[in-house]
């Protein structure tokens, strides 16, 4: 059990009475050190969190039980649990299987579900976590980035969904086929580069870049949603490097193995 685990029980531990370890990303392309393209964000350093969910909120969670086995699914090493804060938690009802969140190749079963909000703050960010009433189905539900490849709908389908604090979700198409894959963030970046994308979010405020891809033709576009938490908007430059640390990021989670 890690120690942001630990924090988690006690979380549910407290409603209830009221790991893996990061891959060596060397062989891909770094997204910080030599890479000019963020070289801009690196010199750059509190808003409520960009929650996806569709529920309704039905007050305090101390009526509700709450298995603390649900913590095991919360691992990571790169987050102090001396940082995190509770700030709140909720009961709520969603209408779907899927706790009211958009997950990438999951088909979400139509039924009320009634579950948990719990919102928390770390690193100078806010995110929530949705749960079913028993803690079996934990899903995070603030998304941090919303990132898309399109080329007109003839080969390309690619979309990168970046949920904080650590879960990326990524669909892509190939020979006619549909991918999809979820991984945690600390098997894909080391630790400086999770930091770096969590400064960004920290620093810069939401904006959208559409523009086209750097490494693609140019009929095909790339859409981001960046939704940061920060006060700062990006000029030109630090957009063109926020869109490309998520192409990066999408790339890797892409050709792993």
């Amino acid at each position: 059990m890690t120690k942001f685990t630990l924090v988690f029980s006690l979380v549910f531990l407290f409603l209830v009475a009221c790991s893996t370890q990061p891959v060596d990303p060397t062989n891909n392309q770094p997204i910080t050190g030599d890479n000019p393209a963020l070289h801009e964000l690196e010199n750059t350093n509190d808003s409520a969190p960009m929650e996806q969910t569709n529920s309704q909120v039905h007050g305090s969670a101390d009526d509700f039980p709450l298995d603390p086995g649900i913590t095991d699914q919360f691992q990571t090493i790169y987050i102090d649990p001396d940082q995190v804060k509770i700030l709140h938690t909720e009961i709520a009802e969603w209408p779907d299987s899927c706790l009211g969140i958009e997950q990438i190749g999951v088909d979400c079963i139509p039924e009320t579900t009634t579950g948990y909000v719990v919102v928390l703050e770390v690193k100078g960010l806010e995110f929530a976590y949705h749960s079913n009433a028993i803690g079996s189905q934990v899903q995070p539900a603030t998304q941090g980035i919303i990132w898309s490849r399109d080329d007109g709908g003839q080969t390309k389908c690619d979309r990168l969904i970046i949920f904080l604090p650590d879960t990326a979700n990524v669909c892509w198409c190939e020979n006619g086929e549909m991918h999809a894959r979820s991984v945690n963030l600390q098997e894909i970046l080391n630790e400086e580069e999770y930091e770096l994308m969590i400064d960004s979010l920290t620093t810069f405020t939401k904006n959208t870049v559409n523009q086209p891809s750097s490494d693609q033709p140019q009929s095909v576009m790339v859409s981001l949603t960046f939704n940061g938490q920060g006060d700062t908007f990006p000029n030109a430059d630090q957009q063109a490097s926020l869109n490309k640390m998520a192409e990066l990021i999408f790339e890797r989670i892409t050709t792993q193995n």
